[in-house]
């Protein structure tokens, strides 16, 4: 009844906020989180129709970092997602990641692959985080790849020939920004980021809990970081991952307990107290 990790067309989904909200509320999710990357466009009108639809809305947000050239995501719940400073801070990683799209746009031009800039800008349409799987998805429509990841296995993947480095935060740095807002930060799917060993130091910068129930975590990788958590003393969250038809369509496909709001709550309210 419960889905944590949710992406919208104001990042990298194919969903509005208030179709995907629309469509949990059809599935029989209860409580869903809208966390976006980089961006918190999303989470007001997902509240407003969770509203008229008796579904509650966690307001969130998902940051991108760098440790040693691997990708490691903070979920932030429960963030002050109106703050200005958050707002200020949001615009300007959107006009760096735009800058990213564009210029991966001129690598895939030299390849001789005719993807423009008002292409990906259409596709991504009311995105307020131009991502490299809008660069996908016009491929896809051109018929350049046959899938989305085929996009990112021979292309814009880390390893391809039109991948651009972006700029990003240090784990330390995106936990310091879901702090300062209000939020509650979290390592996304941990068991994907593999930086099991970094994880005391990012406990050391506020960390507070660890994304146990994923779609790409197995069973045994569940009941491990489940573990680690209990063992850090660091609480648990959970969520699909889903990014509309962006590939499987995985929204509710992950069984989070009912627990795992419940203690989310009551550390929010604890940190809200000074506790």
């Amino acid at each position: 009844m419960i889905d944590l990790h949710l992406h919208t067309t104001a990042s990298d989904g194919t969903y509005a906020p208030e179709k995907l909200v629309a469509f949990a509320f059809k599935l029989g999710l209860k409580v869903i989180a809208i966390s976006d990357h980089d961006s918190v466009d999303g989470i007001e009108p997902a509240i407003k129709e969770g509203k008229r639809l008796g579904i509650e809305v966690v307001p969130a947000l998902e940051l991108g970092s760098n440790l040693k050239g691997r990708d490691i995501h903070i979920l932030g719940y429960y963030i002050d997602f109106k703050h200005p400073w958050l707002r200020q801070h949001l615009n300007d990683l959107r006009e760096a990641r735009r800058n990213r799209a564009l210029k991966m746009v001129d690598r895939l031009c030299e390849m001789r692959i005719d993807v423009l800039p008002k292409d990906v800008l259409k596709i991504a349409g009311d995105s307020s985080a131009v991502g490299r799987v809008h660069l996908a998805r016009v491929m896809l429509e051109k018929g350049y790849i046959d899938s989305i990841q085929d996009a990112f296995d021979t292309y814009i993947g880390k390893d391809g020939p039109c991948y651009v480095e972006k700029n990003t935060y240090s784990p330390q740095e995106a936990i310091e920004i879901i702090k300062k807002v209000g939020g509650v930060p979290v390592l996304a799917h941990p068991a994907v980021s593999k930086v099991d060993e970094f994880i005391p130091n990012f406990i050391d910068s506020g960390l507070q809990g660890l994304e146990v129930y994923h779609s790409r975590h197995t069973k045994q990788q569940t009941v491990k970081y489940k573990k680690l958590a209990k063992k850090l003393g660091l609480i648990v969250t959970g969520g699909s991952d889903c990014h509309g038809l962006s590939g499987e369509l995985l929204i509710n496909s992950v069984n989070v307990p009912n627990s795992v709001l419940n203690n989310l709550k009551k550390l929010k309210i604890s940190s809200s107290d000074g506790g």
